[in-house]
């Protein structure tokens, strides 16, 4: 009964939406594209995605699609099974294309519109069927089977709205490093209807339904902001996107919109958080994720945005599994929360006494019925809440202690002039690892380490300080967004 309740919240089981629904799913069959068909005749003319260059309704974007995947099909794509590279951005020109792809029916690969050229030469090598490379980065289109997004978005003005689209499932694959650096291509599972009860829970119970226009601050090419985007799209939401870094640009562009949404990691939340202090904004809830909150991230975003924060717990395999509320993180900041509907856990034991947190879900993207090793290490605090305790191939043994370099990293970020932190352990003869902090400092602030260590001592024992503490300029990010050797 609660999940008909939420269907009702939604506006899922009412005659039209029912009629409409059944209509899209004749026309595309098994294509997810069904949604944006359903989207069109359901919201017609309201704003369906915006940047700073376009707005499109969700009748106008169904159509732009239609005329891409029609010239696609008539000047590019020959093959029926061939598989598309996409170096996707967060424009709405991307978007489209994104989803024109879908029409078609085909696999396509997602990756970053920054993704180093080297990266997509080893996926492209990994493709044995017919595969075409699209993109509007100009050191993407020097390589083989490279093709201009922003040229078909505008040639195809001229294409067949009436396009008969595929009625074949359109697998999304998500490259995904983890902390190895060893590439992987997840994905996304088949099927329309195995994530409604997730997405009816979490859209009911964080109050994302209620909201007008939701701000992608992620890149759509990493699992979150696809998500995030799908999510906009079934509940008739406006998704204000950008690839613009101009700080000044994207506080406009969210004020001129009455954003009152906004998903992202902690590292954008931040930043908007900070370019809105003390403006008149609109925003009235916050969706965190992929990656941990951190205590300045959250101090910022609570005290300059809204209280009303919830952070989600997943990855490219299992998809979203955990949310927790403000009044979880207020006590732990690393709370995983509670598990979405039909998520199950447990903890498996290692031998040294960590606890490696293990995921059973009908949202996973792997196709199996066994428990999926996160690998991130886990725990429940004395209030009974599940929270994050660091990457299991993080740990550091130093002098045989287990050292979560997330605790670490909790207590820099409370000192002041810390920008960003990350901790990594080094080989030790005698100690068997060592602690090395880098630290990017905030512009124009003093750095003291004895200060820092003293400091730390207050909230760390002594065999948790960092041995080293380095100061960079800079931190280095794999495609999906996760911070890995710093720039000294």
């Amino acid at each position: 009964m609660r999940f008909i309740y939420q269907l009702i919240l939604l506006r899922f089981v009412s005659p039209k939406t029912l009629f409409l629904f059944f209509r899209a799913k004749r026309i595309h069959g098994n294509n997810l594209s069904f949604l944006l068909k359903l989207a069109a005749d359901r919201f017609g003319n309201k704003i369906a995605i915006a940047d700073e260059q376009r707005r499109l309704s969700f009748a106008e974007l169904h159509k732009k699609v239609a005329e891409i995947s029609s010239w696609l099909k008539k000047n590019i794509i020959a093959e029926d099974n061939a598989t598309i590279i996409l170096a996707c951005s967060n424009s709405v020109s991307h978007i489209a294309f994104l989803h024109a792809i879908q029409n078609l029916g085909l696999k396509v690969i997602l990756v970053n519109h920054k993704a180093h050229t080297a990266e997509i030469n080893r996926i492209a090598g990994s493709i044995s069927a017919p595969y075409y490379f699209f993109s509007s980065d100009t050191d993407h289109l020097l390589l083989p089977n490279a093709h201009n997004i922003d040229d078909v978005f505008s040639d195809s003005n001229t294409a067949d709205s009436d396009f008969i689209p595929s009625k074949k499932h359109a697998p999304v694959i998500f490259p995904t490093s983890g902390t190895t650096g060893n590439a992987k291509l997840i994905e996304k599972r088949t099927g329309a209807f195995y994530w409604l009860r997730s997405f009816a829970h979490l859209s009911t119970n964080t109050g994302i339904y209620k909201r007008k226009a939701v701000y992608i601050s992620i890149p759509v090419s990493h699992g979150f902001g696809y998500t995030a985007l799908m999510f906009a799209l079934v509940l008739g939401k406006k998704a204000i996107i950008t690839p613009n870094k101009n700080q000044q640009l994207v506080t406009e562009l969210l004020l001129n919109e009455k954003t009152d949404l906004i998903a992202g990691v902690p590292s954008s939340l931040f930043q908007v958080a900070e370019n809105l202090k003390g403006k008149q904004h609109f925003v009235t809830l916050i969706i965190s994720g992929g990656a941990p909150l951190n205590e300045v991230a959250f101090k910022s975003i609570t005290e300059n945005l809204t209280t009303n924060i919830y952070s989600m717990y997943g990855s490219t395999e299992a998809s979203t599994s955990f949310i927790a509320d403000y009044a979880m993180l207020k006590q732990n900041i690393h709370a995983l929360g509670k598990p979405l509907k039909g998520v199950n856990y447990k903890l498996g034991a290692f031998t040294d006494g960590s606890k490696e947190l293990l995921i059973q879900s009908p949202l996973a993207n792997l196709s199996t019925d066994e428990w999926l090793h996160s690998g991130d290490l886990a725990d429940v605090d004395s209030n009974g809440i599940l929270f994050w305790c660091g990457r299991k191939d993080n740990m550091i043994l130093k002098n045989g202690v287990n050292i979560y370099p997330a605790e670490i990293e909790k207590a820099m970020h409370l000192l002041d002039g810390i920008e960003d932190v990350h901790i990594a352990g080094e080989e030790d003869a005698l100690k068997g690892e060592i602690i090395i902090a880098y630290i990017k400092t905030k512009a124009g602030f003093l750095f003291n380490e004895e200060q820092t260590r003293s400091q730390l001592a207050q909230s760390l024992p002594a065999i948790k300080i960092p041995d080293k503490i380095i100061r960079v300029q800079e931190f280095n990010y794999t495609s999906t967004g996760k911070k890995v050797n710093p720039v000294l």
